[in-house]
């Protein structure tokens, strides 16, 4: 495998912090070998958040609740499966992670010596005793979001605090305390055209955190801007920028390994209420884990050819010239189910037949 400099750091010290986690990263080539996914699986434990962006991509689960919802006893049966399964990585995340009620049970039911854990947090609740308390409890990294500069990140946060200040005042403070950052950036079309994307990461480099280029989907209150979502040109500007500087992009080798969109493969989300899915932007369901196990619904995900290692694609949801963005990505409006079932989506199989 042909590792960054940035993943053999990482690996390093998850070799010396997580020596359970580590034999499972160790285990990459043969979980692949074997069809499994090596998957960071997302949970969206709780809807609770103290923001109302303009991008969220949650607010489907918001308008369309369920009856059963996830419990901490739920989370330990499912980190359980995960760790048996061969899983390495999970990301706790909301709403909003840091003013969840009962967040020291979940991250405990997790028993994070097992993953390499992290959490996504839109910043606002975080200060330097909840980075250390974070640490203690054995996260490994946030996924922080900052959205553009300054005007940019206030209009898509709708609040009245600075939260753009206050997240930048973080970045060395989880240095200091060795809490590992990435820096979630939602790329949109109006933030890639104008340039301000480059600017901001420009305005980063003095901090040394690394930056996730997230290419902008339409699900949730983003339903709407499809004018938004970016094309293979934007894209291809994207992964430019990825050599330029320190940041990365859903279709970013990773592991040492050029995979293509990540669904299954490399990522997968539960929601609060069970469903399984692709990725957190695609909104149907392969399966509930209140229903079936986990290695039931990674199998049945592995085997569609859209999301199986033997294909590779660009970007499913956040490419408006893919096959798939423009024929099945409209199914998704057509059912008043949320998720949608994956049995009434028309996969176009046909397209593996040419």
């Amino acid at each position: 495998m042909n590792l960054t400099e940035r993943e053999i750091k990482n690996r390093q010290t998850i070799e010396y912090k997580k020596p359970e986690a580590w034999k499972k990263i160790k285990n990459i080539p043969n979980q692949i070998k074997d069809g499994k996914s090596i998957a960071l699986m997302q949970l969206i434990y709780d809807l609770k958040c103290q923001m109302r962006c303009e991008h969220c991509g949650i607010q489907g689960f918001i308008d369309h609740k369920k009856d059963r919802k996830l419990s901490v006893k739920d989370v330990k049966n499912l980190a359980d499966q995960a760790h048996e399964y061969g899983l390495y990585s999970l990301c706790l995340s909301g709403g909003e992670p840091l003013i969840f009620s009962d967040l020291e049970q979940v991250i405990d039911a997790i028993e994070p010596d097992r993953f390499v854990l992290s959490m996504d947090t839109n910043g606002l609740a975080l200060n330097e005793s909840k980075i250390e308390w974070l640490v203690g409890k054995g996260v490994d990294r946030i996924h922080l979001s900052i959205d553009g500069m300054s005007d940019n990140h206030s209009k898509f946060r709708k609040v009245k605090t600075d939260s753009w200040s206050h997240n930048i005042e973080m970045l060395p403070l989880c240095k200091k305390h060795n809490l590992g950052m990435v820096i979630n950036i939602v790329a949109t079309k109006n933030l890639v055209r104008s340039g301000e994307i480059e600017k901001q990461l420009e305005f980063l480099k003095t901090f040394d955190q690394h930056s996730s280029l997230i290419y902008c989907k339409p699900v949730g209150t983003f339903e709407e801007a499809k004018d938004q979502v970016l094309n293979s040109e934007d894209l291809l500007y994207l992964e430019s920028l990825t050599k330029k500087y320190n940041c990365s992009t859903h279709l970013t080798p990773n592991n040492g390994l050029d995979i293509g969109c990540l669904c299954f493969k490399r990522h997968f989300s539960i929601s609060p209420y069970g469903d399984v899915l692709p990725c957190p932007w695609l909104m149907i369901q392969m399966g509930n884990i209140f229903e079936e196990d986990l290695k039931t619904i990674l199998d049945r995900g592995l085997s569609n050819p859209w999301f199986s290692f033997d294909n590779k694609f660009t970007c499913h949801s956040g490419n408006e010239d893919s096959f798939f963005y423009q024929n099945i990505i409209p199914q998704i409006e057509k059912f008043d189910e949320y998720p949608v079932p994956a049995s009434k989506i028309d996969w176009h199989l046909e397209h593996f037949e040419k």
